[in-house]
């Protein structure tokens, strides 16, 4: 808990464990942990059409850039207009603008200063948007070979960064710093799958230790963004609150806990190919409020002052009125019951398989989101392809049946938990849960004993496993390859942090089988597999539900992308009628 980031011996690899280091208040906990799970969603809109999304990648295998689908399109039509200013508000503040190091409500406007190489939509995988990286090429399992594309220029700064192409080494020192420095937010990421960065000329080959199914998820993350390698040197504090990079839009003004600015980059070098190559983006810029109430928020939106509001729910947005566009978009983050298999009652599968069955999902959707969410399995629904159907898991895997529960319960002599959880917390509505949980254990017989913690208690015991199960809070997941590794010996980040597995051959065989699959059906299968494996054995967590998230804009917010989940922000044609 008191551990310098720089000197810690293993990666920085959670979402929790940034915030339990980093040793902020409270108040920044609960806010910033909520937000930055739908922080984009301030920035939520975009388009689809951009100059040479086309772009072919080429080698052995290949792999198309083409999306074999295209974004879905509210508020489309008419003729673009230029000019204005995007109004939004966040709930948060915004925390460091160092796209290495930044994990509050700032990493959601890194693909707005920066560019990734490219990127997969979590939702629909098949959709690739390719960025700095113009095309690639995968001559064997272990190596990607990227293209820079040419023009992707930096933008006006104070920073002292001049206004050039981003090139090949650019790349290999953004890559070089979060494969080396364990201070990155993808630290993790870099150390265990990138094992060496060359260049030649106007390519960029990284090498992978292993075969990887998630490297492109993974490279193309916000997270990973290229920053220009000027901009990497000397005093890198310079960069909680200044940027420079070749984004559509540039950071020019910030006062934390209030605002921030973002103009237009003159330099951007996407066009608007669906009509008529007309550069991008359309808007002057981005006004950023910080606005910590959701009422206020409300009120923001509907005077004309914000262009975007994040609702409480579909009722919520459709009590705005029928004049506006609204986006539904997948969340990633659920709460979960997660079990410590190394102790008792949950080393018994009877047990396990005694609290799914008592769990009725459905509840959770109707009177937490009032329909606005859906079951998950141990893969979220809105992981797309990747999880399973939800008749199936209703019917095979995880059924919500409370006599064989209670059944389960009376074979092993009663069940009685002390269940630890974060206390006083309004992060993902654990609040609105915990007594929902509580009264499906007890029609099922099964007592739990509470052990209410402080969020820095909770996440400090969470992180040792020193607990016997939890009703715990979740990162977010953007893939299966944590949710599918929490269930093997090693944990998620391989060194028996937050929760643990169960060890069985199987089980680990299936999730390696998964994680190293290249190709994107095979690995769909091999996901589902590893699913059922995990099922056979009575899995050791358990998701709840994740909800389905509203964004209101009003009608004079045209193009508005939505269906390719946090891809959205990195596209940019958007316009205002007025």
């Amino acid at each position: 808990m008191s551990q310098d980031r720089r000197t810690d011996r293993r990666s920085d690899a959670s979402y929790w464990d940034r915030y339990t280091r980093a040793r902020i208040s409270r108040r920044t906990l609960l806010h910033g942990a909520a937000t930055t799970a739908v922080a984009a969603g301030a920035i939520a809109i975009a388009g689809c059409s951009s100059s040479d999304s086309g772009a072919k990648s080429s080698g052995s295998p290949a792999v198309a850039a083409t999306p074999p689908v295209q974004p879905e399109i509210v508020n489309g039509g008419g003729t673009p207009r230029r000019g204005g200013r995007f109004a939004t508000a966040n709930s948060a503040t915004f925390g460091t603008f160092d796209p290495h190091l930044g994990i509050q409500v700032a990493s959601a406007y890194f693909p707005r200063i920066y560019n990734v190489l490219l990127n997969q939509s979590a939702t629909r995988p098949e959709w690739l948007f390719m960025d700095l990286a113009q095309s690639y090429e995968t001559p064997d399992d272990t190596t990607y070979i990227f293209k820079i594309r040419p023009g992707v220029r930096i933008a006006p700064n104070d920073l002292g960064v001049p206004e050039r192409d981003l090139d090949a080494e650019d790349v290999r020192v953004t890559l070089e710093r979060i494969r080396t420095d364990s201070a990155t937010t993808q630290y993790s990421f870099g150390k265990q799958h990138i094992s060496s960065v060359s260049v030649s000329g106007d390519t960029v080959t990284v090498k992978t230790p292993e075969p990887y199914a998630w490297f492109l998820n993974r490279i193309g993350l916000f997270l990973n963004c290229i920053a220009p390698r000027e901009l990497l040197a000397g005093d890198l504090s310079r960069l909680a609150s200044k940027a420079a990079g070749a984004g559509p839009y540039r950071l020019v003004e910030l006062t934390e806990g209030e605002h921030a600015r973002f103009d237009a980059n003159p330099n951007y070098y996407r066009t608007d190919e669906a009509r008529g190559n007309t550069r991008l983006p359309y808007v002057d810029g981005l006004d950023v409020k910080v606005i910590y109430d959701r009422v206020t928020q409300r009120t923001a939106f509907q005077s004309g002052q914000i262009h975007m509001y994040w609702a409480a729910g579909l009722a919520d947005a459709q009590g705005l009125g029928s004049g506006n566009a609204i986006t539904n978009e997948p969340g990633f983050a659920y709460i979960s019951m997660t079990m410590n298999p190394r102790r008792p009652p949950f080393d018994d599968p009877r047990v396990r398989r005694a609290i799914s069955r008592a769990i009725n999902r459905q509840e959770y959707v109707d009177r937490v989101y009032k329909g606005d969410a859906r079951g998950d399995g141990v893969i979220a629904w809105s992981l797309g392809a990747y999880a399973l159907g939800a008749d199936e898991l209703d019917r095979t895997y995880q059924p919500f049946n409370l006599d064989e529960a209670k059944q389960l319960v009376r074979q092993v002599g009663g069940i009685r938990l002390k269940m630890m959880y974060p206390a006083g917390t309004t992060i993902q509505e654990h609040g609105a849960h915990l007594p929902i949980f509580l009264g499906q254990m007890a029609s099922a017989g099964i007592q739990v004993d509470q052990d209410p913690q402080s969020f820095a208690v909770w996440i400090g015991n969470y992180h040792e496993m020193n607990y016997d199960c939890s009703l715990a809070l979740n990162q977010l997941y953007e893939t299966p390859e944590l949710p599918l590794l929490m269930h093997t010996k090693g944990g998620p980040f391989g060194d028996n942090s937050y929760i643990q597995g169960l060890g069985e051959p199987d089980i680990e065989a299936a999730v390696k089988k998964a994680n190293t699959q290249l190709d994107v059906q095979a690995r769909i299968q091999a996901v589902h597999d590893a699913q059922k494996v995990i099922y056979d054995k009575d899995p050791i967590m358990l998701p709840l539900v994740t909800p389905i998230d509203h964004y209101v804009y009003p009608a004079g917010v045209r193009n508005i992308t939505t269906g390719i989940g946090t891809s959205n922000y990195l596209l940019n044609d958007f316009w205002l009628d007025g």
